[in-house]
């Protein structure tokens, strides 16, 4: 078997192809709804170079026909395929390694240089076990475990007939741990995806997003496009007591951010400000919810209480800070114990101004 088909496991990192919330997009104008202003992702015209390239749907369907057509590969020669594939694509994606780096020296400052490259390489290595398990997950292949913690937690939102926000992280399987997890609520819960590059791949993409909402009726796709409508669908769905989960960890593109300083140091954490507009009009418990990858083919699904707002007394209603505060505090405590999963690409942080 060539190695080149393993090249494909870590496109994703590249090309952002991976979200729960469709405040990640690229090229096309700004769209304002109920106190969103996101970009909308451009759908190109489809040509054989671009099937071909990262953003195609070619070399996900060459990695898609690998997994399907090896269910019982053997530990060491996928493990053989992923790490050489993760060396390749370390050396080749410069600028990924270097954000990669770079959030890793903010969240542990007395990293050293060695430990930022092989920090960056772990991170890598995660997006590919976790890339390769969701494949196989979709084909049916029962070979991945999960692990709850925060059972209490989990339980109030299963049971509660109101309205509440998922703050969600790209850590772990995050893509799969939406599908499995919804049915295990007994309400709906509505996630939210921007469309891919290329035509081809977006059609790729919608159509495995069907094929679960079918076989996972508690589980719903909601698309980022350019009728600008997303942030009141949004808005509707929290008014009908509906649960939203969305990622709130990560500014991609010309997205409208929030930038959180961070204590004892020169920098602010970028945050997506959707998710905390959208708090602020349900006036909604907003739930931390991660997933991390414990072991080879193990996921652990950790739930947190509610933030807790730190208002004013003479404040009449809670702001966007008041919702990204809290999260602040909860995603650095997370981030310092699992930091070589948080998938994210490019710098989070910024200098103060």
């Amino acid at each position: 078997m060539s190695i080149i088909p393993g090249l494909f496991i870590l496109q994703g990192c590249m090309v952002e192809r991976v979200s729960l919330f469709g405040m990640f997009g690229a090229s096309l104008g700004a769209v304002k709804n109920c106190g969103y202003e996101y970009e909308v992702m451009s759908v190109d015209q489809d040509s054989y170079s671009s099937r071909m390239s990262l953003f195609g749907d070619l070399p996900t369907r060459s990695m898609l026909w690998v997994v399907k057509s090896f269910p019982r590969m053997p530990y060491f020669i996928e493990a053989f395929l992923l790490y050489s594939s993760v060396a390749i694509i370390f050396c080749l994606a410069r600028e990924q390694r270097r954000a990669i780096r770079a959030n890793l020296r903010h969240i542990h400052q007395d990293l050293s240089v060695v430990e930022s490259y092989w920090g960056a390489y772990c991170v890598l290595k995660n997006f590919g076990w976790a890339y390769i398990d969701s494949m196989r997950a979709k084909f049916g292949q029962k070979s991945i475990t999960w692990e709850l913690e925060g059972e209490e937690v989990f339980q109030e939102i299963r049971d509660s007939k109101k309205a509440a926000i998922l703050f969600t992280t790209h850590t772990g399987n995050y893509d799969l741990a939406a599908c499995l997890f919804a049915s295990s609520f007994g309400r709906t819960l509505h996630t939210v995806r921007v469309p891919e590059r290329t035509e081809s791949l977006q059609k790729l993409r919608k159509k495995e997003f069907e094929e679960q909402m079918d076989k996972y009726p508690f589980f719903k796709v909601h698309y980022n496009t350019s009728d600008n409508l997303l942030g009141i669908e949004l808005a509707k769905l929290l008014s009908d007591g509906e649960l939203i989960a969305l990622q709130c960890d990560r500014v991609f593109g010309d997205v409208v951010e929030l930038e959180l300083p961070v204590e004892e140091t020169e920098w602010s954490l970028r945050v997506p400000k959707g998710p905390m507009t959208l708090a602020c009009f349900a006036k909604c418990p907003c739930y931390p919810l991660y997933v991390v990858r414990d072991r080879h083919r193990h996921y652990r699904v950790i739930f947190e209480p509610a933030l807790e707002l730190e208002m004013n007394p003479n404040q009449r209603r809670a702001k966007e800070l008041d919702y990204a505060k809290p999260w602040l505090q909860r995603l650095r405590r997370f981030l310092r114990c699992h930091s070589h999963e948080w998938f994210v690409f490019e710098n989070a942080f910024t200098k103060k101004k």
